[in-house]
């Protein structure tokens, strides 16, 4: 059997090479995202300071994407995604310079989280609006699960190859490589010829294109409960650069290495949801999504409940692959749900329901383990996201 009959997003040739490149790129934030996590860990060892800088780098979601969202319909996503790549290459160089003149200071830390967070609120909205002009709506399940897979490949070995690295070379170095890892996909998003829609000629002011985008997701039945879902899953059960760091190290007494391997467990457990829908085409219904994202909680509980080492690293594994189920099908069904015009403004909208949650989530979830403790804290927080569920689709039913 044919790989792209298997994966049908793979007969694509843009979304190909897209994919392609997005392995070195993904491999580069890796290095920085665990980098950047265990430099702050070691420099504050606190778990509402490590909290406080997840949330200053999701802030900026929560300020900026509802008004990103009328202006990406009005242009080339892939215009605009070159420009986001080429943001991304000036943050981390200039990170990791700051870092070879030795001014590692937390507060400079914060600074550059809300500053790459400053370009996911505009990248994340018009990468999902870009997907279904990469590969048609027939392909789009493919697409969005391979890209998981990919991100939850590089999860698996990313953090273990930060940590081995981080013994030969220094923080700065670390960042300055996540610079080169997104060089390739930048001159990928120049030379790409994609046929996009045209933007409508019409504008009716950012305001009133901002009200409708809203009032269509707010009167879409599937968008709506998709959208409160998805607040609680990111808020509460994904914040694993929160809690991961403290629980390998106060739970499983394993450290930096710890951490990797919950990583690498997250990551092994995803990248199998994510392969598991990929090679599916069918459409899930809303009662699949709600058990996945229960699913989620109730593996939080169990991990909460665990210090030995291997059976956590199998939770965290079960929990990676619950996640990754109700995020694609969410993701999905949400833009299978909306018609091409309206587009950049609901991806807008999920990024800021998903990246927006996490500063509140973070500094909950932080909070919450420091009041409470590492374990007790996880379990208030699995118990506190099966309630919310529940109610959400309690609401929806009426």
């Amino acid at each position: 059997m044919k790989i792209t009959a298997l994966f049908p997003a793979l007969a694509v040739r843009n979304y190909r090479s897209f994919w392609l490149m997005q392995w070195v790129a993904l491999i580069g934030f890796w290095l920085q995202l665990t980098t950047q996590q265990w430099l702050v860990y070691e420099l504050t060892d606190s778990a509402l300071l490590l909290g406080l800088v997840s949330a200053m780098q999701f802030t900026p979601a929560l300020l900026f994407s509802l008004f990103i969202g009328f202006w990406i319909d009005r242009h080339s996503k892939r215009k605009i995604l070159a420009g986001t790549q080429f943001c991304y290459i000036v943050q981390a160089a200039a990170l990791a310079a700051l870092l070879w003149t030795d001014r590692a200071a937390y507060g400079w830390i914060l600074l550059f989280a809300f500053l790459l967070g400053s370009i996911d609120a505009v990248d994340m909205p018009a990468r999902l609006a870009f997907m279904p002009s990469l590969v048609g709506k027939a392909q789009l399940q493919s697409a969005m699960a391979l890209n998981s897979a990919n991100f939850n490949i590089t999860r698996m070995f990313g953090p273990l190859l930060a940590a081995w690295l981080l013994t030969y070379i220094d923080y700065g170095a670390m960042f300055f490589l996540n610079a080169l890892s997104l060089v390739p996909i930048f001159f990928l998003y120049l030379r790409m010829k994609v046929d996009e829609p045209t933007p409508a000629a019409e504008r009716k002011g950012a305001l009133r294109e901002i009200r409708e985008g809203l009032a269509f997701a707010k009167g879409h039945a599937v968008i709506r409960t998709n959208l409160l879902s998805m607040a609680v899953v990111s808020g509460l059960v994904m914040n694993f650069g929160t809690y991961g760091p403290l629980f390998a190290d106060r739970v499983l007494h394993h450290g930096i290495e710890g951490f990797g391997s919950i990583l690498f467990a997250i990551g092994a457990g995803s990248l199998a949801g994510g392969l598991l829908c990929a090679a599916g085409r069918k459409q899930r219904s809303q009662r699949f999504l709600f058990t996945a994202a229960l699913a989620c909680g109730v593996f939080l509980l169990a991990v909460s409940r665990t210090s030995l080492y291997a059976p956590a690293l199998a939770l965290f594994a079960a929990l990676g692959f619950c996640v990754i189920l109700f995020l694609i099908h969410c993701n999905t069904a949400i833009q299978m749900a909306c018609p091409p015009q309206v587009l950049g403004r609901i991806m807008s909208l999920y990024s800021f329901v998903f990246l927006g949650s996490a500063p509140f989530g973070s500094l909950f979830v932080s909070s919450v383990i420091e009041m409470a403790g590492t374990q007790d804290g996880l379990s208030a927080i699995g118990l506190l996201e099966i309630a919310l569920l529940l109610l959400i689709r309690r609401r929806s039913a009426a």
